[in-house]
């Protein structure tokens, strides 16, 4: 029989933990996203003081809450530290004895009302068909398969056509990753922007990015261009022009064009088609195109706080749209494939870079 020194007991010991906190990884988004529907860390918030299970309880849209099951929740709740737990020693029982506030900065994020809430993000990319296509990852090793086609019979983007709420929550989520993502774009690309004086917003969504790139240089004739069905949920703003048509078809004339979190969503040769558009659409003098887009580490590398995230978006994209996060060498490849000299790419202390096209 074999002896296992405590050296090997604690290795042993740490890879079994490795594999099992892997396995609830699942767990905890499905998890979090109920909390989140729930509305708990905003009852949490508005309360103002910590808050009892009892009071809580009261304060939650469902009938006949069991304290037990409650207390269980918010303790993986403070695991995860989305919240934390002080103690009433004043009170012994159960349903007054915890009381809990969210954690900061973290909670914030997970509040409706915050500025830079992720809630959207949380609601719409748990969606049971969104989670659906992971079960059918393996097939999408083949060449030409992609695990969402699989899984719901057909692409990402005529899903989203035919569903329109799904649709509505996805663009909400992207306006959220955007709410995120602006101040850094704006704040790293200052002299880009500056030197502007047109701007097309391709793929923009609701335009989201586009007022705020126009709030903070007023002086850019701004273009908000998406699918027509896409582009009927934008609000008219002040200094913003709204066009509906297909990218892969033509894309308005500007000084410059921005493709933010687009190329992510498709292959290389999609990509190439898209991006040779765009070289027909800008100037030929001081013509721009702005890719705002993740730019991956090395192998091997861990650059910063958000790595671990910028694989699994790329894993996000091989299941639902085939498309990939890029290299610096994928990015360097693809622009001269679509005709362009090079790119020049900058971290803006956020999950994504600018990729800025030399023409």
């Amino acid at each position: 029989m074999e002896i296992m020194n405590s050296k090997d007991n604690l290795q042993s010991m740490e890879a079994q933990a490795h594999v099992w906190n892997t396995l609830y990884r699942f767990s905890d988004s499905l998890f979090l996203r109920s909390m989140v529907e729930l509305g708990i860390p905003d009852l949490i918030y508005s309360h103002k003081k910590p808050i009892s299970l009892r009071e809580l309880a009261s304060k939650l849209p469902l009938q006949d809450v069991n304290l037990d099951k409650l207390c269980r929740v918010l303790r993986h709740l403070a695991y995860m530290k989305i919240v934390r737990v002080v103690e009433d020693v004043e009170h012994p029982s159960i349903a007054d004895h915890y009381k809990y506030t969210l954690e900061e900065p973290i909670g914030h994020y997970l509040l409706k009302s915050y500025e830079k809430s992720m809630v959207s993000n949380i609601l719409g990319m748990l969606q049971k068909e969104f989670v659906l296509p992971w079960h059918y990852i393996k097939e999408g090793l083949n060449v030409s398969s992609i695990p969402f086609e699989k899984a719901m019979g057909m692409t990402f983007w005529e899903y989203l056509e035919g569903h329109l709420d799904d649709s509505n929550h996805f663009n909400e989520g992207m306006a959220s990753e955007t709410r995120l993502l602006t101040s850094s774009l704006i704040d790293g690309c200052r002299d880009i922007f500056q030197s502007t004086s047109s701007l097309v917003d391709v793929g923009g969504g609701n335009g989201t990015t586009l007022k705020a790139i126009s709030k903070a240089f007023p002086h850019i004739k701004c273009t908000l261009f998406d699918l027509p069905y896409v582009v009927a949920n934008a609000h008219d703003s002040p200094g913003i022009d709204i066009l509906s048509g297909d990218m892969f078809k033509s894309i308005p004339s500007a000084q410059a064009i921005l493709l933010k979190l687009i190329l992510h969503d498709w292959g290389d040769e999609d990509s190439v088609k898209i991006l040779k558009k765009c070289k027909e659409a800008v100037a030929r003098e001081g013509g721009k195109v702005i890719v705002v887009d993740v730019a991956l580490e090395d192998e091997g590398s861990h650059v910063d706080a958000l790595s671990g995230s910028r694989l699994a978006l790329d894993m996000d994209m091989l299941v639902t749209t085939g498309g990939k996060e890029r290299t610096k060498e994928d990015w360097e490849k693809l622009v001269k494939l679509a005709g362009f000299k090079g790119c020049k790419i900058r971290h803006i202390g956020a999950i994504q870079s600018v990729i800025e096209l030399i023409p």
